[in-house]
């Protein structure tokens, strides 16, 4: 509990510290039953007489807000919390506002009865707890170190250079990666390092809501690229546009392919406009039936391409630990950039990975969970290719890739199709809220990496009997 002394009013001292203890009670910083601090102790840090703090103390006994127990000492009255306001009427109202165009909140925790089919989180029992525990208490072995990695660990860096080398084909030097908080701090200090306010920045439609969120709250223009079965359309992609947001690996949410002949289209509209591309490789390491094309990086012969990679799919979201690989003249700048905001990553969080990947243990667990993830895939993609055949929908693309897929809905409408799963507790991810314009279709993203293959059979039970219920019958007025 801290008190606070005026020293230019040195008669007021008692009522002073009475009223804050008083509110310090009725706001509930000091909890029912709390040991108050002794007299002389107070009296001592304060600075002021003992008697000073003894008549505070006795008002504040014989108002019921703290008992004296002798020798034990004195505490807040059992009965504080039983009168003190509602929270809401304890807050206090601020002049402060946010600015305009911001969103309200961010999107709230679903927590379903059933079973989650959202896009985007991973099994997090697949987590290898066991391989982590050691990753993190070999990094605790060494002692932390000053400011100065803002780009990231040296260490962790060339690791990461050899990674997404191996792993990706991204030729990259350890010079040229910069360690972030997960993707979307990569995207952010992406835009904000080669646009301005004003500028536009050109997004999938439909896309990856976040980052549409992320450019808006940014002060930048959104320029919408339609996305078809193919990928991004960079005819579409309008002359104005300062920078290109693309997941060409795994098309959010549609799941499609960018095809090798739409990739050098785009690097190449890209470098006669002087625009610059973000490509977001959020979840290729799972690819599940076919070869990954080649990245948009390598095929870059110009420098324009900013790779963004996470381990938020293959770890768990909740470490917010990627990275970016910029064009080499703009990697100290974005290091620079880096360090104006939150200085650097945590160095902790840094070695243990380092160590995790070294060892060989993300491979291991990568390989594990590619094998529970494909089945799991093959089993969502078998069930889609029944219900299309029955003709409740369509699949957006032809999707080999990542944790979900999105299919096109006939004969329902997607609130429909939610109102009906939510008895069950079933959730599906949302189309609606991938698209910044009103869809030409309803649709459904079916996510498949929470939800191991028994409940997910379950599951898609559920959802296959949403889809062929008729649909309930008008009231007829008598």
């Amino acid at each position: 509990m801290d008190l606070f002394i005026d020293p230019t009013q040195p008669r007021a001292i008692t009522r002073s510290l009475y009223d804050q203890i008083r509110a310090a009670i009725a706001s509930g910083r000091i909890s029912a039953g709390e040991q108050m601090p002794p007299s002389r102790q107070l009296a001592q840090e304060l600075g002021v007489a003992r008697q000073t703090i003894a008549t505070v103390y006795g008002r504040l006994t014989a108002e019921g807000h703290v008992i004296g127990r002798g020798a034990a000492g004195t505490f807040v009255a059992p009965t504080a919390d039983a009168h003190r306001p509602a929270r809401a009427d304890r807050t206090r109202s601020s002049a402060l506002a946010p600015r305009p165009g911001l969103p309200e909140t961010a999107d709230p925790e679903f927590q379903p009865t059933g079973l989650d089919l959202r896009s985007g989180t991973p099994d997090l029992a697949l987590f290898p707890h066991v391989a982590w525990r050691r990753a993190v208490l070999a990094a605790a072995h060494q002692p932390p170190s000053g400011y100065g990695a803002y780009a990231g660990l040296p260490e962790l860096r060339r690791t990461l250079a050899r990674l997404a080398s191996r792993t990706r084909g991204v030729v990259a030097d350890p010079d040229q990666i910069v360690v972030t908080a997960g993707a979307q701090s990569a995207i952010d200090l992406t835009i904000r390092l080669l646009t301005v306010p004003g500028d536009t920045v050109a997004v999938e439609e439909p896309g990856y809501l976040p980052v549409r969120r992320l450019i808006e709250s940014l002060d930048r223009r959104v320029a919408l690229v339609p996305v078809d079965a193919d990928g991004m359309q960079p005819e579409h992609v309008p002359a104005r546009a300062r920078l290109i947001y693309t997941t060409p690996s795994h098309q959010s949410p549609t799941g499609a392919t960018l095809t090798i002949a739409r990739r050098r289209a785009l690097l190449s509209y890209a470098d006669r406009h002087h625009q610059a591309i973000i490509e977001d490789d959020y979840d290729s390491e799972y690819r599940h039936t076919d070869r990954p094309l080649e990245p948009l990086h390598l095929l870059d012969t110009t420098g324009r391409a900013v790779y963004v990679a996470t381990f938020s799919k293959t770890l768990a979201p909740s470490l917010r630990l990627g990275y970016a690989v910029f064009p080499v003249e703009l990697a100290r700048h974005a290091a620079a950039l880096r360090a104006a905001s939150d200085v650097q990553p945590p160095e902790l969080l840094q070695r243990a990975i380092h160590h995790l990947i070294t060892t060989g243990d993300l491979d291991r667990h990568l390989r594990r969970s590619r094998k529970i993830y494909a089945k799991r895939h093959e089993l969502v993609a078998d069930w889609v290719a029944r219900m299309s055949t029955a003709g409740h929908l369509t699949p957006c693309a032809t999707d080999h890739a990542g944790l979900h897929l999105t299919v096109r809905l006939h004969n329902i409408t997607e609130e429909e199709l939610a109102a009906r799963l939510e008895p069950h507790g079933i959730r599906l991810g949302s189309y609606r809220d991938t698209w910044a314009k009103t869809p030409d279709h309803d649709g459904a993203v079916i996510g498949f990496g929470n939800a191991d293959s028994s409940d997910l059979e379950a599951a898609l039970s559920r959802v296959e009997h949403a889809l062929a219920s008729p649909p309930p019958r008008p009231r007829v007025r008598p």
